[in-house]
């Protein structure tokens, strides 16, 4: 008896005395099928998106800086971002404060980068001081003075 014939005679052995539905086969293992690869666009997403928007307003907390009435939230306007916190700095102003953005690609992040500085019409007083890291952008409002800002965004690369 040949190996092969051997292996169907026990596969209908194991199908006799095995509690099996009729449907079932047995394969060999050379037979099996690898499960698909993850698509390219989706280990691109995986591998850039890096950081949370929370993560960032943690690590401002805990240099003390300042951040208040935390939320997440939207912006509109720009190209959406994967997820969203606004934050406020009550002491620059009512109202006054940043967002904290996290994309899911570069052509988002650059696309978003591209609308808010377009915004920054009188760079003497912007309207957002743009801070990048990975797949974080960082939105300080133009009221807050730059060395200010400038300390959010040393914590932010620190991170």
């Amino acid at each position: 008896m040949s190996g092969k014939s051997t292996v169907y005679i026990a596969a209908f052995m194991l199908s006799v005395l095995l509690p099996y539905p009729a449907s079932a086969q047995i394969t060999h293992h050379h037979d099996v099928t690898p499960p698909p690869r993850p698509q390219e666009e989706v280990l691109q997403k995986i591998n850039f998106y890096k950081w949370k928007s929370r993560d960032v307003i943690a690590a401002f907390k805990a240099h003390g800086l300042e951040v208040a009435e935390v939320e997440g939230g939207f912006v509109i306007g720009a190209v959406a971002a994967a997820e969203s916190t606004i934050f406020l700095m009550p002491s620059h102003g009512n109202g006054t404060g940043g967002v904290v953005s996290g994309y899911e690609s570069e052509d988002k992040l650059r696309e978003a980068l591209r609308y808010y500085t377009s915004l920054n019409i009188d760079p003497g007083s912007p309207a957002w001081r743009i801070y990048r890291r990975d797949n974080i952008l960082l939105l300080i409002s133009g009221r807050v003075p730059e060395e200010k800002a400038r300390e959010y965004e040393r914590v932010m690369m620190g991170l």
